[in-house]
């Protein structure tokens, strides 16, 4: 036999069923928010990229994107087995990418290259992410 609740009319039933039920969202939509933010890992997309070799000078040159709504710092771009930590963003000495923007690194003492040899690479980002490239040297 179904018991009945002493002195509690339906309305009163009603209100605490809402109440419980307005925690319950707020704690879930605050759940997700935090799951889904952790999970979205921010990267890098490499769209194009070229060495330039002149006479005195041999430059990278990377058009990069980066993915989400997230900027990204660049920690490092390895090439030829070598680590270049001074890079240029947009020719700002910076290594924050905020939106579409061509990174620049002077390989000049780092890495010899001839006209013609293609070399893959990839740019190591703060957060572990990688973003991996293939570029041809082309003189300049």
């Amino acid at each position: 036999m179904p018991t009945k609740l002493k002195g509690m009319t339906s309305l009163e039933i009603a209100i605490i069923v809402a109440i419980v039920l307005v925690i319950a969202i707020a704690v879930g939509w605050y759940l997700y928010t935090t799951f889904a933010s952790a999970g979205q890992q921010a990267s890098l997309t490499v769209v194009t990229g070229n060495i330039t070799k002149k006479t005195s000078s041999i430059t990278l040159y990377l058009r990069v994107i980066p993915q989400g709504g997230a900027s990204v710092q660049i920690q490092a771009i390895e090439i030829a087995g070598k680590s270049i930590t001074a890079i240029k963003v947009n020719n700002e000495t910076t290594n924050i990418v905020t939106g579409p923007a061509w990174v620049t690194a002077d390989l000049t003492k780092q890495v010899d290259v001839a006209v013609g040899q293609v070399l893959t690479g990839r740019v190591v980002l703060s957060n572990g992410a990688v973003a991996p490239f293939t570029v041809s040297v082309l003189a300049g």
